[in-house]
């Protein structure tokens, strides 16, 4: 399961959120006080800041849809 945790309840954290169920992604929120970056844990990956994790989400995104559309 992924995990995000943030100190601030915000624009990007909503972002992260959506594009994580737009995915259908098994996730949780975790709000973290001491955190000055976003945080994406998937699985013993870890994940900083916004780019960073729009990135990481990108990635998953294309291996999902070549899944889903293999021939195999």
């Amino acid at each position: 399961m992924i995990t995000l945790q943030y100190a601030e309840r915000n624009g990007p954290v909503q972002e992260i959120e959506e594009k994580l169920k737009e995915l259908s992604l098994a996730f949780r929120t975790e709000s973290v006080a001491q955190l000055v970056n976003l945080q994406l844990i998937d699985g013993t990956k870890q994940v900083k800041g916004l780019a960073a994790i729009q990135a990481h989400l990108d990635e998953l995104s294309k291996e999902l849809h070549q899944w889903y559309y293999c021939n195999c």
